[in-house]
């Protein structure tokens, strides 16, 4: 059972999201199912919804505007997502998130109802009524579910996607944690399911089995996060993180080459952005980079190993241990920490992100009008 102090925690940090947090919504209108606060909103824009019904969008405080219990990612996790971060008033990455959006979509066979200029621009607009602490992150979950249907799976009897995102402030992590890292746990009995079962390069809203994996891995232990294996036993990834495994060869110190970063192939993981961001900073500075297919829980401790995860809310987040068994020193690795300050750097340019508010060229390169690839 959890403890009254648990709950106190969870409730303070629901309370410091919802005081900030906005939710634009976007659905189709539909008489006593569409939410009454976004149909009878004045704001918003009304436009017409690929099913011939109108569509209306609006931006909202969290309680005034629920989804409808019908929607199909409340009755079944059928939806896709993405969790973009805002740094020095810039959406870190913008362009990269919407690109892998798009291909979530379409692995699933979910065609986007609104076009990514018009999102782009109302989700801007969500922005700008977010007050983002000083120095601080902000966070964009933005979501497309199959939409409205009846109480069956058959996704063919859903009307049309809803679109929605909340804009709001994160901190997964302390800058503690940064600096002396984090314990792994592993989880051993419930395991990372590969193509053959259901594509993990979907980011898709069905995360039970990372759930179940997270309560496997963690129970009882104070752990944050596990370390998850695929059904063969290699290792695929953390719950919600990337895993990256650092070889030092003798002369690294003097010598990028003897450097090497090893990470499992995306066969069995989310191909992340923070992911593929920091394979090029390593690149960048010289080190080799080795996407494996057969990494074991071994692989990533011992005194000659640094370890440490990505992802879009933890960066660069150094491992000291799994599951009780030491990683290098203890301590954050020279190269972990190197690769923490590169991609804080990356995140400091304005360049690497879409601004709050940007210039007309900066949005026609950040919705992929022009321009191409990860930006370093």
């Amino acid at each position: 059972m959890r403890s009254r102090q648990e709950y106190q925690g969870a409730i303070d940090t629901l309370r410091e999201v919802g005081s900030r947090a906005r939710v634009y919504l976007s659905m189709p209108v539909i008489e006593g199912l569409t939410p009454r606060a976004l149909v009878e909103s004045s704001e918003g824009v009304t436009s017409e919804d690929p099913s011939g019904l109108p569509r209306k969008d609006g931006i909202f405080r969290l309680d005034e505007v629920g989804l409808s219990c019908l929607d199909h990612v409340a009755l079944y996790g059928d939806a896709v997502f993405e969790g973009i971060l805002i740094r020095n008033r810039s959406i870190f990455l913008y362009r990269e998130h919407m690109d892998r959006l798009d291909r979530s979509m379409e692995l699933i066979d979910i065609d986007s109802p609104v076009d990514r200029r018009t999102l782009t621009e109302r989700l801007l607009e969500t922005c700008g009524q977010v007050e983002f602490p000083e120095g601080g992150a902000g966070y964009i979950r933005l979501v497309v579910t199959r939409g409205l249907g009846d109480l069956g799976i058959n996704p063919r009897k859903c009307i049309s996607p809803t679109v929605f995102a909340i804009v709001s402030t994160i901190r997964l992590y302390s800058q503690e944690a940064y600096r002396r890292g984090i314990p792994l746990g592993l989880t051993r009995r419930v395991r990372r399911p590969d193509r053959r079962f259901i594509n993990p390069n979907i980011k898709s809203n069905n995360y039970l089995n990372n759930v179940l994996a997270l309560i496997e891995g963690t129970l009882g232990t104070g752990f944050v996060e596990s370390l998850m294996l695929t059904a063969d036993g290699f290792v695929a990834e953390a719950t919600v993180d990337n895993i990256f495994s650092v070889i030092r060869g003798e002369g690294w110190e003097r010598e990028p080459s003897q450097v090497t970063l090893r990470t499992p192939i995306t066969e069995y993981c989310l191909p992340g952005i923070t992911r593929e961001t920091v394979i090029m900073l390593a690149e960048k500075r010289g080190y080799r980079v080795s996407v494996r297919d057969d990494l074991m829980p071994i692989d990533f401790v011992g005194s000659d190993k640094e370890c440490f995860m990505t992802g879009t809310g933890a960066g660069v987040m150094p491992i000291t241990e799994i599951e009780g068994v030491r990683v290098g020193d203890g301590t954050p690795g020279a190269i972990t920490l190197e690769l923490v300050d590169d991609l804080q750097a990356m995140m400091a340019d304005p360049k690497n992100g879409l601004p709050l508010d940007p210039t007309a060229e900066e949005l026609s390169v950040s919705i992929g009008e022009s321009g191409s690839g990860i930006r370093g």
